[in-house]
């Protein structure tokens, strides 16, 4: 066990070493070590910013650019319906129609693009189950091409060979 005069000796040669380091600017090595780790963190904090920097600006690019996609999604899978059509993708050309009559059910086109698939692949009942829930939604505004697509769905039901 130490005495009190020992430790008091003990305490003013710590008294004496901090303050002549704090004096000529000498750094313990425990000081060195904090400072050494100290800087390490800021430096990952630093890193770790400049990620998050990218990436929220990565993220803000790419809602622009889905924005802009999205505001033309009508016309695109319109589009690629059609493009699917004439290279003889009825399966494809039938899920971009129908995505269309989902959420723009307006959009007459679709149901025309769709119900002719189904006369190509001879599934009239199911071609005019598309151009019935068209008339419903719209039976006024009827162009020449679905009344035409109309008195081929009926003549097809009508003839002996469709056991559909």
């Amino acid at each position: 066990m130490r005495s009190i005069g020992q430790s008091r000796i003990l305490f003013i040669q710590k008294m004496f070493s901090y303050l002549f380091r704090k004096i000529t600017g000498k750094k313990s090595k425990k000081e060195l070590k904090d400072e050494v780790f100290f800087d390490k963190i800021f430096n990952n904090y630093q890193n770790t910013t400049k990620i998050f920097e990218k990436l929220i600006k990565k993220s803000i690019l790419e809602f622009y650019s889905i924005r802009e996609k999205c505001k033309d999604l009508l016309n695109t899978n319109y589009k690629l319906g059609l493009q699917h059509l004439e290279k003889g993708n009825f399966s494809d050309a039938k899920i971009r129609f129908t995505i269309i009559i989902k959420f723009w059910p307006e959009f007459q086109e679709a149901y025309y693009q769709k119900a002719y698939i189904l006369m190509l692949e001879n599934k009239p009942h199911k071609a005019k189950e598309v151009i019935d829930k068209l008339i419903l939604k719209n039976p006024d505004k009827l162009d020449q091409k679905f009344i035409s697509l109309i008195e081929q769905i009926e003549s097809s039901l009508q003839s002996p060979q469709n056991n559909e």
